[in-house]
């Protein structure tokens, strides 16, 4: 097993012997603590069998998960080489034996076997590494429970699990279901319905370590019956739990969760809500009430025929997948005015194409279109509805600098507010398809605010509030306009959310190139072009968080022509094309990092 093992990676059969000489066995049960952050250390582990599971604590908040290791990892090793106060709590998932290394035998082996020593340090790097470039090691778990509060339900295990297998994932499936699972080239394997409730969760637990030794995937699919107490230990093997409900049943699911809840805390701080939607269901219902549980929660759009399968529910399946493997995608939409329409023309070649985010950031008129985007209209939908509600009357256009009024007078008139709502009703940001952050700047603290909670249209109001043509919106005792004023691009925020790749969209990445030549401007235009100058040099400075960008040229298009959507997201659809090739790759590099080795 040694052989396993970073650490140990290269050493010669003498060298390996020494190694194993300087270690001991130490076994921990399911839910025991190896070691607690803050405590002191004098040892490192290497992982001989089973699974742990490591958490970091700061400023009082939950623990956050920060990684799943299994046989051949190790952990600890920080403490030997740094004040030997732990960093981090770790914790034993199923039952496990680790090998033991203490202080004075390491530092025996640090000078001794350099191998070793060189292996410590290439993990080190490889540490380092990720934390410059983001690309953190994320949580993978192994064993995932699927706990099922109805009927229709049920049917996520099966499609989760043909998702894994095309990824080339080895997956198993136990299950307490009695009625045959959809046909899969996985191994199903079910829980004997004859088995004594004192014998059930000790097998489950015996058959779950067994079968983790030679898969990527094992799916624990059960129903939420049983005591809070007798369902905490079925699933104490779990390093994630799936809580899945529709809507019709969420009070009722909600309740049950809280009762387990309150049974395992530690379990119900790795439960993650996933809602299960229909076709007709646009946004999910709010948790009728706080859950101490994982975020986010995820929606997964489920059709009634499973042989054909709609964009909403492909593209919520392959979300959950990409949260399995490790890896998440965010795309940064910037402000721009009327040339954030470009946005969609950009967005619909990435449709096209499969690719689609799991995470969006929007400023301004960047946050109206990741509004539609996560709000699950499609790319060429959402054009058509935009360009019809924000296409100015014909009086507009024909008046000199009427553009310009025009949007003066939407602000003053609060007409944005009542375009949007009736598409959205009264729903908030936690109830759409796809996670989105909304930025708007407070003039009080003089701050960036960025909102991803609460109600979506007010959310977006505060960050298209051009302070130029309108007053503060005073909400939160705050004083909120535009958040391009601190922050046009915002693919810094995606990577303190969970994104290992930014996408970002630069619609004001080239100025119109005429302002001034033809005569004096205008106050309403100067005002524009202050706004354009002020967009273009933040977006300029927040370019450190982006790992590609797509940049419109939208340099012939004013502030305010609306009117222009189609030009604008042909423009968007053209720059998006150009960088299509390089994207695919810097794609396909994630992806085969996220692919695990053969079992």
């Amino acid at each position: 097993m040694l052989r396993r093992s970073l650490l140990c990676r290269g050493l010669d059969q003498a060298e390996l012997r020494l190694v194993a000489a300087s270690l001991r066995t130490v076994k921990f049960a399911p839910g025991q603590v190896v070691m607690k952050q803050g405590d002191t250390g004098r040892s490192m582990f290497i992982v001989l069998h089973g699974r742990v599971r490591i958490t970091i604590e700061r400023d009082r908040r939950p623990p956050r998960l920060l990684a799943y290791l299994g046989p051949g990892e190790h952990f600890g090793d920080m403490v030997l080489l740094g004040d030997g106060v732990r960093s981090a709590t770790v914790t034993a998932v199923v039952d496990t034996e680790l090998l033991e290394l203490d202080r004075e035998q390491f530092n025996q082996l640090l000078l001794t076997v350099p191998e070793f020593s060189a292996n410590l340090g290439r993990t080190l790097v490889s540490r380092l590494r990720q934390e410059m470039t983001r690309r953190r090691r994320r949580e993978r778990p192994t064993v995932i429970g699927l706990v099922n509060t109805s009927a229709r339900t049920r049917a996520i295990a099966g499609q989760l699990a043909a998702a894994l297998l095309a990824k080339g994932e080895a997956v198993e499936v136990l299950t307490d279901r009695e009625e045959e699972l959809t046909p899969l080239r996985c191994l199903v394997e079910r829980i004997p319905a004859g088995l004594p409730l004192d014998k059930r969760a000790p097998t489950v637990r015996e058959r779950i370590q067994q079968v983790a030794q030679h898969h990527h995937r094992v799916l624990l699919d059960v129903t939420q019956a049983g005591t809070p107490a007798e369902l905490a230990e079925l699933l104490a093997p779990c390093e994630e739990v799936w809580w899945l409900s529709e809507s019709r049943y969420a009070e009722g699911a909600a309740n049950r969760l809280r009762e387990l809840a309150g049974a395992a805390a530690d379990l119900a701080a790795r439960t993650h809500w996933i809602w299960i939607l229909r076709k007709d269901e646009r946004f999910s219902p709010t948790l009728p009430f706080e859950l101490p549980i994982a975020r986010p929660d995820f929606k997964v759009t489920l059709d009634d025929d499973p042989q054909r399968t709609s964009r909403r529910q492909r593209h919520s399946l392959d979300r959950l997948v990409r949260h399995l493997r490790g890896t998440r995608l965010g795309v940064a939409l910037g402000g721009g005015a009327a040339r954030g329409l470009a946005h969609l023309g950009a967005l619909r070649v990435l449709d096209r194409e499969g690719i689609h985010f799991d995470l969006v950031a929007g400023t301004s008129s960047g946050a109206l279109m990741g509004l539609a985007y996560c709000g699950g209209w499609r790319p060429d939908v959402a054009l058509e509805e935009l360009k019809r509600a924000l296409t100015p009357a014909r009086l507009f256009r024909a008046l000199p600098g009427g553009l310009q009024w025009y949007l003066w007078s939407n602000f003053r008139r609060a007409a944005w507010e009542r375009m949007l709502r009736p598409y959205l009703g009264d729903a908030r940001l936690e109830q759409l398809a796809v996670p989105l952050s909304v930025l708007a700047v407070d003039l009080v603290q003089g701050v960036q605010v960025v909102r991803d909670r609460g109600d979506a249209i007010n959310a977006v109001m505060e960050s298209i509030n051009l302070p130029y043509l309108s007053r503060p919106i005073m909400r939160d005792g705050m004083a909120l306009v535009d958040g391009g004023v601190l922050n046009n691009l915002p693919g810094d925020v995606l990577p303190e959310r969970g994104a290992d790749f930014v996408v970002a969209i630069d619609v004001v990445a080239k100025l119109p190139a005429d302002f001034g030549r033809r005569k004096r401007p205008r106050i309403l235009e100067t005002l524009m072009r202050v706004t354009d100058v002020q967009a273009f040099g933040t977006s300029a400075l927040r370019a450190g968080s982006i790992d590609l960008l797509i940049a419109p040229d939208t340099s012939a298009y004013q502030f305010a022509d609306f009117s222009r959507a189609t030009e604008l997201a042909e423009a968007g659809e053209k720059a998006a094309q150009e960088v299509l090739p390089q994207l695919k790759q810097l794609l396909a590099e994630l992806e085969a990092d996220a692919t695990p080795d053969r079992k």
